[in-house]
């Protein structure tokens, strides 16, 4: 029967968390019954869970995902982990063409499946108490012993005993990938919150009054604000590189950690199947004693009292009965070590089907993330290597000193003693600015507009900027930074 059942969907309601079940393939006989698109809780999801645990017995069922925490359901990357988690379950159970045919199963897929059908809860009243949250011993998760004393002729007992040791090494090689795979997502999410309050300190180093040299030149301006660009897209690529470390953390668990944690738990009813199958031999071996001492006893009492005699017909009626009780042992036996031997089988070619698909799930997402932190580093690279343009500084202007921009720009068009006496004047505020020594207190985090104070010394201060954007530009211009005094006396030098 070829059906697939996919689980695209899950989203949070106040306590648990609810998964769409989407059914695709050709639906015949018992299956026309079943929905193609239905939404069970992880509660229904449990009821299922144990109902085929209980039809199936010596079946190793895929172990049902942890109850979903109350406290955490409002995470969406949380509400994913278990979608996924659902996912991998269920794909595991429609492999099997005994688990999707039994009732129970198609039940749980109909209309007719009731909101109140679920699982047993984990939690108990009392659950919030420390004691109740020790592990408690579970005879399940070790293997039980027993060599016979007796020949076994159907017994692989050497056989099944390699078994039991292989399965303990995958055991504590899963639990050990899983534990480091935990140690390294949080190493790295440790290095991404690192890198995150590194950019941040990036970011506020240009937010402060940091200078370049003695901030008298306004080259120091243009290399501040050349510097405070590249350490802005410094601190930015950090909380970006951080955040992508973060993220590559929680697919990781998602997709790769919780595979390897889901097979060392596959291993506990694995074991189960193991030790039903050595109770059959302890219950076969047992029947074998049973049955052989009747045999000696009847073979004594036909020495001695001959076969005819009514008690040793009683003895040999006893030992066919015997005889006949170990033969439906033997077969009992037979039957669970076969099929135990088809559990193996069926266990490893699916665990080596989603091992493989999760490791290169892993590379893959490995790779895209790398890809990713290679992207961020070239683009901040080049955009911190492209030139900056040069903008010339001007200082802007109130709209009551609009007359005399104007009038300014006139006179430096028409007259060349204008532009000698006005060269002649910036010197002279340059020099006493110089002598001064009083340095510019100015940087690229702060305005550029010019104040128009009645201070002498600010308008000294502000003479001299103006004298050195005056030298950087044609000789044909005036520079609009010019004090008040000087363009009232070239307007009055006109008027003459």
């Amino acid at each position: 029967m070829n059906i697939t059942l996919t689980v695209p969907e899950a989203a949070a309601t106040p306590d648990t968390i609810q998964f769409k079940l989407v059914l695709e393939g050709n639906f015949q006989g018992e299956f026309e019954k079943v929905l193609p698109t239905s939404f069970r809780t992880f509660q229904q999801i449990s009821w299922i869970y144990h109902k085929l645990k209980k039809t199936f017995p010596i079946i190793v069922l895929p172990p049902l995902p942890d109850q979903p925490i109350s406290s955490l359901i409002d995470d969406q990357d949380y509400v994913e982990r278990k979608r996924l988690q659902i996912e991998r379950f269920f794909d595991k159970i429609m492999g099997r063409s005994e688990l999707i045919e039994d009732a129970d199963f198609i039940h749980f897929l109909s209309a007719d499946m009731s909101p109140t059908e679920v699982g047993p809860s984990n939690t108990g009243v009392l659950s919030f108490l420390r004691f109740n949250r020790a592990i408690k011993p579970k005879t399940d998760r070790s293997f039980k012993s027993f060599k016979p004393s007796e020949i076994i002729e159907v017994d692989d007992q050497d056989v099944f005993h390699k078994h039991q040791i292989y399965i303990l090494l995958q055991e504590s090689y899963y639990g050990f990938i899983a534990e480091s795979l935990n140690q390294l997502i949080q190493t790295r999410e440790g290095l991404g919150d690192t890198m995150t309050h590194m950019g941040d300190l990036i970011i506020e180093t240009t937010q402060s009054k940091y200078r370049l040299g003695q901030g008298l030149k306004l080259e120091s301006r243009e290399s501040q604000r050349n510097l405070d660009r590249k350490m802005q897209m410094m601190g930015l690529l950090m909380d970006e590189l951080g955040f992508v470390f973060t993220r590559q953390g929680k697919e990781e668990s998602m997709k790769f950690v919780d595979v390897m944690i889901e097979y060392k738990n596959s291993l506990d009813p694995l074991k189960v199947i193991f030790n039903s199958r050595t109770v059959k031999l302890m219950d076969y071996v047992d029947q074998l004693k049973f049955r052989n001492k009747k045999r000696d006893r009847s073979d004594k009492l036909k020495l001695r009292l001959g076969i005819n005699h009514p008690e040793v017909r009683q003895v040999v009626a006893e030992e066919i009965e015997a005889s006949e009780e170990l033969e439906r042992n033997r077969k009992e036996f037979d039957e669970y070590q076969d099929k135990v031997k088809k559990e193996i089988k069926v266990f490893e070619k699916q665990k080596s089907r989603d091992l493989k698909k999760s490791i290169k799930d892993y590379v893959d997402l490995s790779l895209r993330y790398e890809n990713i932190k290679l992207q961020n580093l070239e683009k901040t690279l080049q955009d911190m290597q492209q030139p900056v343009v040069k903008v010339p500084f001007n200082y802007s202007i109130s709209p009551s000193q609009s007359v005399f921009e104007s009038s300014s720009s006139s006179v430096a068009s028409s007259s060349k003693n204008a532009r000698q006496q006005k060269k002649k004047r910036q010197q002279q505020h340059q020099f006493q600015h110089h002598s001064s020594k009083k340095q510019l207190k100015s940087s690229a985090s702060l305005p550029t507009t010019r104040n128009t104070d009645s201070n002498p010394e600010n308008n000294s201060n502000t003479d001299a900027v103006a004298s050195s954007s005056a030298t950087r530009d044609d000789a044909s211009k005036i520079s609009m930074s010019a004090s008040y005094d000087d363009r009232l006396s070239v307007k009055n030098w006109m008027a003459e």
